[in-house]
């Protein structure tokens, strides 16, 4: 009986985050963000602040994704030490599949689990690649609907300081 009453609790205690959808709005503090790594530890967007941020949306399928991919990275390599981080959110698959894609493209940002497509909806992405530009307040600066190239990306972060 008591576990049965902690789960009615936990329940409507979460319920109230599932009232509405939110969705990233250009000139708007980004929403929260909260994924796992392949390690299992939680990396939450609101710990970056200070910090240039692409949220990258991707999944496996994705040839788009898959390509641009390794052209994130080399960005994300020359930027790092000047404050720049990649999110890479996998958009419903599991660790299985996320860890094939991290071998196959040998990128060095952290690919992030979201199986239930939490954070994809709060963002409202319907479509990948869709990727975010977070400025260092927080707030997003632009979306990215479609692939795009390391240059076109590099030009973006560093025009952002």
């Amino acid at each position: 009986m008591r576990r049965f009453a902690l789960a009615i609790f936990l329940l409507l205690a979460l319920l109230p985050g599932c009232k509405s959808e939110v969705s990233a709005q250009v000139g708007k503090p980004a929403p929260a963000l909260t994924a796992l790594t392949l390690g299992g530890d939680a990396i939450k967007l609101e710990d970056l602040r200070g910090k240039v941020v692409l949220v990258n949306f991707w999944w496996s399928g994705c040839g788009p994704c898959l390509t641009e991919m390794p052209q994130i990275d080399v960005v994300y390599r020359a930027l790092a030490d000047q404050g720049f981080e990649v999110l890479a959110v996998n958009m419903g698959q599991d660790a299985k599949e996320v860890r094939a894609v991290m071998r196959r493209t040998g990128v060095s940002y952290p690919l992030l689990l979201d199986g239930l497509k939490i954070d994809a909806k709060k963002y409202g992405v319907v479509a990948a690649p869709t990727s975010f530009l977070i400025d260092r307040d927080g707030n997003v600066v632009e979306r990215i609907n479609g692939p795009m190239t390391g240059e076109q990306l590099q030009a973006r972060v560093e025009a952002l300081g």
